[in-house]
């Protein structure tokens, strides 16, 4: 949803400007005109050209938000009255533009879960099963309550994912920034340096030397396929075959392919045991759950799995005939639907398989750092053997 800058007056004559997120010029100048602002500029936020775009709102914002939300609805509050008080969020210009759209058109008669449905940019499909869910049930606040641990849960694991990536990806880029040094303050030093010696040059130092003179030409080029790639990747990402064809080559590589199949089985097990706990039926929070799942690849065999249980199979079996879930987690399953607490094992399953992909994260960053360090030593410390190679060899070279 695009955000737009706006200079208003207030009925007192003060001029006030800020920003906020709406379809068109038009529905914020509404907007502003019925807080009681005369609109005297409305311009749209140019963000620039970014190749990490970054769209609806983040998870964190949401979460304070739901958290604001359930506790008005517990407090008495009827639907549009938690509305109209959680919207109040100059801070956050598209989460606030969105909450008054769905206000709107809460108060035109619209359920909540199809307002919020409207903009799946901001709500999400696991969302809108617990509005639903609480809808039918009549107690939405509790059933949001099951989301918001959820949620909780799967910002946790991000961060700690993220904190595991930090360190590598910094490691990385000091890498490339050397490398940059080198290549662009250095060595044309040490080209110029042995452009008057009269002698035959080590093979490698004369390799280098002439990527290094020729580097304005090379380095374009290299920048615009790189470039390039990125972009033609991001696209073929954008379509649901490249998506799915992606996300099985990622469960499929020899360190990696274990923690994406561990998210996947975790991110699974979380999302169907909040949705049963709040009452929705297991063929609906499967179709449900394949939708919030990540990994799209995964996310079809869990449909078909759905289908075996439309079926007539049991979970255990249709999942375990999907390749879904490990066979210990597939026994925890068939022990939950005999005992009729099948919501429970699957939240203790998603524990579980949390717990180990965050050990194993942490352990393979353990592994992977003191690798990127080495690669670091062996690159940099080559390119200046290297270079130095005519120096050690000084004697012959003059002679």
């Amino acid at each position: 949803m695009p955000v737009f800058n706006y200079r208003a007056m207030t009925s007192s004559g003060r001029t006030v400007s800020g920003e906020g997120a709406a379809t068109s010029p038009e529905e914020l100048s509404r907007e502003l005109a019925d807080r009681g602002l005369l609109v005297q500029q409305v311009r749209r936020k140019r963000g620039g050209f970014r190749l990490f775009a970054r769209r609806g709102v983040s998870a964190e914002d949401f979460l304070l938000f739901n958290q604001e939300f359930m506790a008005l609805l517990r407090a008495g509050l009827t639907v549009p009255e938690a509305l109209a008080m959680t919207a109040d969020r100059p801070e956050q210009p598209v989460l606030r533009g969105t909450l008054l759209r769905v206000l709107e058109e809460v108060r035109r008669g619209s359920l909540l879960s199809e307002a919020c449905g409207r903009h799946p940019e901001v709500f999400d499909t696991l969302y809108l099963a617990a509005l639903q869910t609480g809808e039918k049930t009549g107690d939405t606040a509790s059933v949001l309550a099951g989301y918001q641990e959820y949620l909780r849960r799967r910002i946790a694991l991000g961060k700690k994912i993220s904190h595991a990536l930090a360190y590598p990806a910094f490691l990385l880029v000091t890498l490339v920034v050397i490398l940059a040094v080198l290549f662009i303050f250095v060595m044309p030093r040490f080209v110029q340096m042995y452009a008057d010696f009269d002698a035959q040059l080590p093979l490698p130092t004369r390799i280098l030397l002439n990527f290094v003179q020729h580097l304005y030409l090379y380095g374009p080029i290299a920048a615009a396929v790189v470039v390039a790639a990125w972009l033609s990747l991001r696209a073929w990402l954008r379509t649901p075959s490249g998506r799915e064809r992606m996300d099985a080559l990622k469960t499929n590589l020899p360190v990696l392919g274990g923690m994406s199949r561990l998210h996947a089985v975790a991110q699974t097990s979380r999302t169907l045991s909040t949705l049963l706990r709040g009452g929705t039926p297991l063929v609906d929070a499967m179709a449900t759950a394949a939708d919030a799942v990540s990994n799209r690849a995964f996310g079809r065999r869990l449909l078909s799995a759905r289908q075996r249980v439309i079926d007539g199979e049991n979970l255990a079996s249709a999942m375990k005939e999907e390749n879904l879930l490990p066979g210990t987690a597939v026994k925890m399953v068939e022990a939950g639907e005999a005992s009729g607490n099948l919501e429970g094992l699957l939240a203790d399953i998603a524990a579980y398989y949390e717990e180990t992909l965050e050990h194993n994260m942490a352990r393979a960053t353990a592994l992977i750092e003191p690798a990127l360090m080495l690669l670091m030593g062996i690159t940099v410390g080559g390119i200046i053997i290297v270079m130095y190679l005519p120096i050690f060899s000084m004697a012959d070279i003059i002679q």
